[in-house]
């Protein structure tokens, strides 16, 4: 029997793992090593750049929570608007934008390692969502994943 997904897809795992991790490397580099930090130009504009990436991240984050409803509900596949360019926006806000964004904040050298481990856990387990949306939508949902990238959009296209 096929099991239904949620509109939060893999969300939930991936949320717990994601912070799991940040958790742990966090833990590591403020008990064990606190002086393995970074700055990119100077600290002000390190806090100015990675509040920038937040909030564009925070913008991405919401603008599919105003159009996803409407089309899960409808069983209908969205591919307008910021789904136009990223197929996956909500975890490409939280691995591209927001979780960078406060590690610029922070400059911990151990912290650079949380998005590219929350990008393979992405990976991993996008495979799930993936399937149950070729599998509801067929030939459409093919075509879309042909057309746009999962996190990262082309940015020929842009």
């Amino acid at each position: 029997m096929e099991t239904e997904m949620t509109k939060w897809g893999i969300g939930p795992k991936f949320a717990v793992i994601s912070i799991i991790y940040s958790v742990i490397i966090l833990i590591v580099h403020y008990v064990y090593l606190p002086s393995l930090t970074f700055v990119i130009m100077s600290k002000y504009v390190d806090i100015i750049l990675g509040a920038s990436f937040i909030i564009i991240g925070i913008i991405i984050l919401l603008i599919p929570a105003f159009t996803i409803d409407k089309y899960f509900n409808e069983g209908k596949l969205c591919t307008k608007g910021i789904y136009s360019f990223i197929r996956h926006p909500i975890y490409a806000s939280w691995i591209v934008f927001i979780v960078p964004g406060i590690i610029l904040i922070f400059g911990s050298i151990l912290g650079i390692s949380i998005p590219i481990f929350m990008y393979i856990v992405f990976k991993i387990l996008i495979i799930v969502e993936e399937q149950y949306l070729e599998k509801k939508f067929g030939k459409e949902y093919l075509e879309y994943k042909k057309r746009v990238n999962a996190v990262f959009p082309k940015i020929w296209k842009l």
